[in-house]
């Protein structure tokens, strides 16, 4: 069986509402179909997402998982699957243009990441990330967020990282799993950009790789599963990776959200279940800090120059 070049990897979990339109705008790719392979890894769904895919898409390879491990776990648990020198993630909530794959080989760098353009799929001329920027305050950015796709970022070149919804990765810099498995969801496609960068590999934009997105199709925007790991991941992303006053400020800045939506919920403007998603936040960002401090010192001790060395 001859090798792909890339092997496109959708994590799945109870999806198949999404599946179809996804699937058949992969096999649709002008990339000659030799030239991928698919691999759906599937998060223990409850649905009938693996039978009908193995029954509508029998050339799709299918992992399953016996428990669901996210989007960063999911993913993580394909990697070991690809056959591919490219391994290239994408949702199973986006609908790829026919010529999607084709620009993203085109606008491969070896070593370097490739991003994708998003727009939202109810609203195809609005973006919904041309790459993401990281802002001074240690948050990630979609550039271009809910504007109109007017031609401001046709321009290809680098940028900071990408939303993991489309992006491509050189197989080839991966030393280990590519998302932090805690993560679970949101976050986890700026820190693997974030500590790739402090390594020297940055990211490369690629605006004719179309992709429709159904942004938040997976937890939805403002659930207590998205404030959860949006304000702890955001935490230990910066402790992870920012300078000391960053990490220690975003630190500061969740028990300040603790507070103000405890405040919140207590005058009624706030809902139970998202101050205790805010609350649970921190109590498991404490948990996991000494870890990741211990991890971030190591990983920047190994990047270190030796003294003497030219």
């Amino acid at each position: 069986m001859e090798t792909p070049d890339f092997t496109v990897v959708v994590v799945n979990y109870n999806g198949v509402r999404h599946l179809g339109p996804c699937l058949a705008a992969l096999a649709a790719q002008t990339l000659p179909r030799h030239r991928f392979e698919v691999v759906l890894v599937d998060n223990a769904s409850a649905d009938d997402s693996v039978a009908r895919v193995r029954a509508d898409y029998p050339w799709v390879r299918v992992v399953r998982r016996p428990a669901n491990e996210g989007f960063a776990g999911g993913n993580n648990a394909g990697l070991p699957f690809a056959r591919g020198r490219v391994v290239v993630l994408l949702n199973n909530d986006t609908v790829p243009d026919p010529h999607w794959l084709a620009e993203l080989a085109a606008g491969a760098v070896p070593g370097a990441a490739t991003v994708s353009k998003l727009v939202f799929a109810h609203a195809p001329t609005t973006l919904n990330s041309a790459g993401l920027e990281l802002l001074r305050d240690g948050r990630g950015c979609d550039r271009g967020f809910r504007h109109a796709d007017v031609g401001q970022f046709e321009t290809p070149g680098a940028v900071f990282a990408g939303c993991g919804a489309a992006v491509a990765i050189d197989a080839a810099s991966l030393d280990g799993p590519l998302f932090d498995p805690r993560y679970f969801v949101y976050y986890e496609d700026l820190d693997a950009f974030w500590r790739a960068a402090l390594a020297g590999r940055a990211g490369r934009y690629a605006p004719r790789s179309l992709v429709r997105h159904v942004h938040g199709g997976s937890a939805g925007e403002e659930s207590p599963l998205f404030r959860f790991h949006v304000e702890r991941n955001r935490a230990l992303t910066s402790l992870r990776n920012a300078d000391p006053f960053l990490a220690v400020w975003n630190a500061l800045g969740l028990v300040a959200r603790v507070a103000r939506s405890g405040l919140k919920w207590v005058v009624g403007r706030e809902r139970g279940p998202m101050f205790r998603a805010t609350a649970r936040a921190l109590a498991s960002f404490l948990a996991h800090a000494p870890a990741v401090v211990v991890e971030r010192y190591v990983t920047r001790s190994r990047r270190a120059v030796p003294c003497g060395s030219s």
